[in-house]
């Protein structure tokens, strides 16, 4: 019995030297902290600054304006000449609407009018003629009027009284005759009397107001594309004043405002720097090991992050493994790595916990802890426990 407690005490023992051993010889950080990479936000042109409450450290989004810039010596002639060429085109294209509702009227009392004209003089001659008559071959056909001896009617119409040996019934029959032709010329629009010059001015400037018409419609057409036209080169104009001119300017993160460098009223020249915003949403771990940790390390290994003074473990990734005197990569982030951090190995870590909507607190920056590279022999405790 007394061999039996000896052999359990050993084990015991031992098994507490190894929890001991093994949970300080484990692959871990000596020290570990949240970091965030910062963008720097400048002055997109020369101007004063107007700047509302943005204190360091507020929280901002993309939709956050951090401050205004306005620059009033901006040269907008360009724009001027613009907005008035434009206005002289739409001014061009109401004359054109005018003059076009103009003629489509009048070409329309133009065509009742010739057809009016064409209908009460067909109606006078067929009451003018008794008998009624063949109809006459179409009258635009050359041929056919070559066989239509129309000169000889009209001659035996008009000189009944200079043929004395003529007797009245044939006079009587050619200017019977001479009255059926016009007449089924005048169904065909085609009249022959001496009443025929209004009905031909009718018809020509009927004609003449549609040619107009369609000429007008054409100049409408292209003086509304030049409109157009103007219209866009004064939108890309107005876009080019904006950034002469400055404007509102919004975060380009989401994030914390990480540093100030000028104040409201300021005037600033294009390209200084105004702001520092720190990138909550790319969040990293930035953590230091020894050379025999480092060497066992590869980009892309699972890691253990857990915040000093919490149980709670997140589960991060190796995304950069910088070695030794990495100074240069933290030009660009927000905390700066410690003179004992630089004199051992920089590793990165990705944790995903850490870029979540939750921006409380800063997004975590600056806040330490330690990174596991391997399981502890208590972790199945700890787990248990949380």
């Amino acid at each position: 019995m007394r061999y039996l407690r000896l052999v359990i005490g050993s084990i015991v023992i031992i098994g507490a030297l190894y929890v001991l051993v093994a949970e300080h010889v484990t692959g871990a950080s000596s020290n570990a902290f949240v970091n965030a990479p910062i963008v720097t936000v400048r002055a997109p042109v020369a101007g004063d600054i107007e700047m509302p409450s943005r204190t360091v450290g507020m929280q901002v989004s993309t939709d956050t304006v951090l401050f205004s810039i306005s620059d009033v010596r901006a040269d907008g002639v360009r724009l001027d000449d613009l907005i008035l060429e434009h206005d002289l085109a739409l001014s061009h294209v109401e004359r054109l609407k005018a003059e076009k509702a103009v003629l489509e009227d009048h070409s329309v009392w133009l065509a009742e009018m010739r057809d009016a004209y064409a209908a009460a003089r067909t109606r006078e001659l067929a009451y003018q003629t008794e008998d009624p008559v063949d109809p006459l071959p179409d009258l635009t056909d050359p041929e056919k009027l070559e066989d239509l001896d129309l000169e000889d009617t009209v001659r035996n119409a008009s000189n009944v009284d200079g043929n004395a040996g003529e007797d009245t019934a044939q006079a009587s029959d050619a200017f019977s005759s001479l009255k059926a032709l016009q007449l089924d010329t005048a169904r065909k629009d085609l009249f022959l009397d001496d009443t025929a010059g209004a009905a031909w001015n009718y018809a020509y400037w009927s004609g003449t107001a549609r040619q107009q018409l369609a000429r007008i419609e054409a100049e409408l057409a292209e003086a509304q594309a030049i409109a157009t036209s103007i219209d866009d080169r004064i939108a890309r104009e107005r876009v080019r004043m904006i950034r002469l001119t400055g404007g509102d300017i919004a975060s380009p993160v989401d994030g914390i405002i990480w540093e100030r460098m000028v104040g409201d009223g300021i005037n600033v020249q294009r390209g200084d720097t105004i702001m520092k915003v720190a990138d909550c949403s790319a969040a990293v771990v930035s953590l230091s090991v020894s050379e025999i940790v480092y060497n066992r390390l590869r980009t892309g290994d699972p890691a253990i992050f857990r915040f000093s003074g919490a149980d709670t473990a997140l589960e991060g990734t190796i995304s950069r493994l910088a070695g030794a005197g990495a100074a240069t990569v933290y030009d660009d982030m927000a905390v700066k790595p410690s003179k004992e951090h630089l004199e051992r190995y920089d590793v990165t870590l990705i944790v995903p916990d850490l870029r979540g909507a939750d921006m409380s607190g800063g997004c975590a920056i600056g806040r330490t802890g330690r990174v596991f590279f391997q399981d502890r022999p208590l972790d199945p405790l700890r787990r248990l426990l949380n």
